[in-house]
């Protein structure tokens, strides 16, 4: 499927689907907020009847309460001028009195709720006997039974405990039979204690009512539902319509520069040079194009520095496209590569030339310290002559072990080069005493660097100078340090030096182990000269007598 039609046909899609998904969410929201409005209506409308109730029956009351006492004798003497009991007998006085609640209650059969309310008297003490009831007249001077739906409750017990637990009126709530339906309904009932006669006047609505009109309302709301669904399929359909006329028109003015871009990058996929496409745009079209002329100049970047590399200059510097250009990247992972290459073969050289450096030092050094021979101190001052001029130090010192005397042991400096005054020449160190002390106890080399100034002076034929580095090594052979070797300089004594000054410290070492045996070698051939001496001159009388 081509651009030009998936474009228009993909959009069409999304739009259709994101327009029904926004009908659907707000459809959702509206039912949602409308089914809370019906709850929050259910509440305020049963609220609302709860006190209409008390409303019908608080006129009841007040009308019964009017006639009771218009009927009293002060109401009659009020209304009529004359009393009740002077001119009739008891049974008179209660035949007028019952008349005129009975005109009151006949007013009252009328005053009802709704079309399903209506209005009862009942007597507060058992057996409750029905003094009116406004649907069932039938009922009336006898008393009844009524129980609450489900349970053994006489509906009329019900009402006096709770007239009892609400002083005297309260609002109840319970289920009852209802003709009209033939059905247990959910009933609302405000019932008051009418006191002087002992009467409970009560009045109820079945809550149908309240769902009759919660119903009306649930109906206005799905037909308005109803229309937005209508209005939403049918302003959708035109919506994807024209956004499909409009996008395919649009995806034919795309599709063509997108086929000459697609032809470009199909030329550069073969390795061909390309050259930049003449479009001008400013919208995506126009950002591919400016990415493509980027990939045509990167290309040629990754050539010429390809061409750099090739000829040998790894010094070469490339940019990379971006953070992500992995070519870029491998181009230069490989001149790094070359570059580390270059610089491991370098330090391959150096390293043999510091070997070479190192056992040609070693071999002038051997061939001074086996011609010196005795002349150990002589040989010992050559080869720190050399030494120091061979690893460009300006300042050396060997320090010889003295251990003849065992309460006295001492280094004693032998030799010297660059000392002020030759001031240290006949110095002697004991064990532990400053740096070279130090290191004859621990038989480890000392190095220390950027040594403060005046911390050594050394007087050369360019005049005075502050050695900058001091290099302290034993002279150990089988573990019995022989003497110490003490160099300064002024530049820094890199690891090769320091390493064959220690190779160095070996012969010395072995130098000076020999030179202790030749000189214990003669001290006893000397001893036992005196020794043969003095058994020559001993008297052969002496010899005879003993």
């Amino acid at each position: 499927m081509k651009l030009k039609t998936k474009l228009p046909l993909f959009t069409s899609v999304t739009v259709l689907t994101s327009i029904l998904l926004i009908a659907f969410n707000s459809i959702y929201n509206f039912r949602d907020q409308a089914d809370k409005d019906i709850e929050r209506y259910r509440t305020e409308e049963t609220n609302t009847i709860k006190m209409q109730l008390i409303d019908i029956v608080n006129i009841a009351y007040d009308m019964i309460d009017h006639s009771y006492q218009q009927s009293s004798d002060a109401g009659v003497r009020e209304r009529y001028g004359f009393d009740l009991e002077d001119t009739l007998d008891e049974a008179g006085v209660k035949m007028v009195v019952a008349n005129m609640l009975n005109i009151t209650l006949e007013n009252l059969r009328v005053l009802r709720f709704g079309t399903d309310g209506y209005l009862w008297i009942n007597e507060y003490e058992p057996p409750h006997v029905v003094v009116m009831h406004a649907s069932m007249p039938q009922l009336e001077g006898e008393p009844h039974v009524f129980y609450v739906g489900e349970t053994d409750v006489n509906v009329y017990d019900a009402y006096t405990q709770a007239i009892k637990d609400n002083n005297g009126e309260g609002i109840l709530k319970y289920d009852f039979y209802k003709p009209e339906t033939k059905e247990w309904v959910p009933k609302i009932s405000f019932i008051k204690l009418y006191e002087p006669l002992g009467w409970v006047i009560g009045t109820g609505v079945y809550e149908d009512y309240i769902d009759k009109t919660v119903k009306q309302k649930k109906e206005d709301l799905n037909k308005r539902i109803n229309s937005m669904i209508r209005q939403t399929v049918v302003i959708g359909a035109i919506l994807t319509l024209i956004a499909t006329l409009v996008l395919y028109y649009f995806g034919n003015s795309v599709s063509q520069p997108i086929r000459m871009i697609e032809s470009q990058l199909d030329q550069m996929s073969k390795g061909l040079v390309v050259e930049k496409l003449a479009i001008e745009r400013n919208d995506e079209i126009g950002q591919m194009k400016k990415s493509l002329d980027a990939l045509i100049d990167g290309f040629a970047a990754y050539a010429g520095f390809a061409r750099q590399i090739g000829r040998g200059n790894l010094e070469s510097e490339f940019k990379l496209l971006s953070d992500k250009d992995n070519l870029g990247n491998s181009l230069l992972e490989m001149r790094d590569s070359l570059r580390h290459a270059r610089e491991e073969e370098s330090k391959r050289q150096e390293e043999n030339k510091r070997r070479q450096w190192a056992a040609e030092g070693l071999a002038v050094l051997g061939d001074i310290i086996r011609l010196g021979s005795g002349r150990e101190k002589e040989m010992m001052v050559d080869v720190l002559k050399k030494l120091t001029e061979y690893v460009n130090a300006i300042m050396g010192g060997i320090f010889v072990l003295n251990d003849y005397n065992k309460e006295n042991i001492f280094l004693e400096q032998t030799a010297s080069v660059a000392y002020q005054n030759s001031k240290y020449i006949k110095k002697r160190v004991y064990p532990g005493d400053g740096l070279v002390g130090q290191c004859y106890l621990e038989k480890e080399k000392i190095y220390m660097t950027n040594l403060p100034d005046n911390y050594i002076e050394v007087h050369t034929g360019l005049g005075q100078a502050n050695p900058k580095n001091l290099l302290l090594v034993p002279l150990i052979m089988d573990n019995n340090v022989l003497g110490v070797l003490e160099l300064a300089s002024m530049e820094i004594i890199e690891d090769y030096k320091i390493d064959f000054i220690e190779r160095l410290s070996q012969s010395l070492a072995i130098a000076i182990a020999s030179y202790r045996i030749s000189l214990e070698e003669i001290q006893r051939n000397e001893d036992l000269k005196a020794q043969e001496a003095a058994n020559a001159n001993i008297n052969p009388n002496f010899i005879e007598d003993v």
